[in-house]
């Protein structure tokens, strides 16, 4: 069996064209000119068309469906995510008779005009797209589907959410297109329609329009654990069957109101292309990091004020209590030391990792629920999530 791969979807690959060759076979029976005449002998006679008269159209009109309602409503809203990047390039500097040739390590700068996609959620010019779509970037701009470019400042990120948010330079009373809003990600129900947007061709090509792509709601709460080569925390993701494309990353998926529900982020796939199995950052966890970073300006920063080992036997696994801060927010849920959790917020705990994911996709404010046993029972506390002053 092979195994899939996570493909993230910024960037853009090469541009392949596929032609598609065939005969077209167009047939058309003799058509009768005449009609036999009665036995009355009265001649029928075709009304021909007066001059002024409109020719019939070749194609009627075609009602609206949801699926256009939120194509007009939802794409002048997605933008192209370009990023300067710097890059550090070793070249030869002076060559040594007995040690070789010297390098120099010199740095560039490489404007990339479509790293991802994201699209605008508030008339101030806030920008939402992934984090991994601008990661390791020195400056910003988004494209509108009308062809304006705006230079755009990031003002924060979770790179362990993947969600980031940009804000565009414009000038005051610059028009920009009506907002997204965001949907209830938790009332989502599995085979609901879903639509997709997304730029996987970025600039390549003259029409900077966001692709369309419509699919369901092909499963909920999917959670990765992250690994050496990623540390993200993609807990309760949205799996669609919405084809998704690399340069998809950090555009909206939407439901049929037009309104929010996820952000496309990356794919399954065992050869690299899309196979149906794509997964979105549920619009709630976006929403919070996007309401933290525009009313504070940052994220701040999360106080944990315990420490904690895995702990697994024949009747329990979870993690044991090591010491507890006092008077912070663990002594004040009840927490004490010995404690061991089983659970957060009802996902059982396999390892401390386990608990540090769940706790660094929280914010200030949280409430986590936690179930803890001690002397034998298992009891219920809840643990308010603070900001960490130093």
């Amino acid at each position: 069996m092979k195994t899939g791969k996570l493909k993230k979807l910024a960037g853009a690959g090469s541009l392949i064209l596929l032609g598609l060759t065939g005969g077209l076979l167009l047939s058309r029976p003799e058509e009768r000119l005449a009609e036999i005449a009665s036995s009355s002998a009265t001649a029928a006679v075709s009304k021909q068309p007066a001059a002024d008269d409109p020719l019939p159209s070749a194609r009627k009109p075609k009602p609206e469906t949801a699926i256009t309602r939120v194509v007009k409503k939802v794409s002048n809203s997605v933008v192209t995510v370009g990023a300067v990047k710097r890059r550090y390039v070793a070249q030869p500097w002076i060559e040594d008779y007995f040690l070789g040739p010297r390098m120099r390590i010199s740095e560039q700068s490489q404007r990339i005009p479509y790293m991802g996609s994201g699209f605008l959620v508030d008339n101030e010019g806030h920008i939402v797209t992934n984090h991994h779509v601008i990661d390791d970037s020195v400056s910003y701009f988004v494209t509108f589907p009308d062809g304006r470019e705006f230079d755009a400042e990031l003002v924060d990120a979770d790179r362990y959410a993947d969600v980031a948010v940009l804000r565009i330079k414009a000038e005051k009373g610059t028009e920009l297109p009506k907002p997204l809003e965001f949907a209830e990600s938790d009332d989502l129900e599995i085979g609901e329609q879903v639509v997709a947007f997304g730029n996987p061709f970025g600039n390549l090509i003259e029409d900077s329009r966001p692709t369309v792509t419509a699919g369901c709601i092909s499963a909920l709460h999917r959670t990765f654990r992250p690994d050496s080569e990623n540390l993200r925390v993609y807990q309760d993701m949205i799996q669609t069957d919405a084809s998704i494309n690399p340069g998809n990353s950090g555009g909206p998926l939407v439901d049929v109101n037009g309104d929010v529900v996820g952000v496309n982020t990356f794919i399954f796939s065992p050869s690299g292309g899309n196979t149906g199995v794509s997964f979105a950052i549920p619009s709630n966890r976006v929403r919070s990091v996007v309401d933290e970073i525009k009313k504070y300006g940052r994220l701040r920063p999360l106080l944990l004020d315990f420490t904690f080992r895995t702990l697994r036997t024949p009747r329990i696994t979870g993690v044991q209590v090591l010491d507890v801060r006092d008077n912070g927010p663990a002594e004040q849920a009840g927490i004490n030391v010995g404690d061991v959790i089983l659970s957060a917020d009802g996902r059982s705990l396999r390892s401390r990792e386990d608990f540090y994911l769940i706790f660094a996709s929280r914010q200030v404010g949280d409430q986590v629920k936690l179930k803890l046993w001690r002397n034998g029972q298992e009891s219920d506390v809840v643990y308010t999530v603070k900001e960490a002053q130093n």
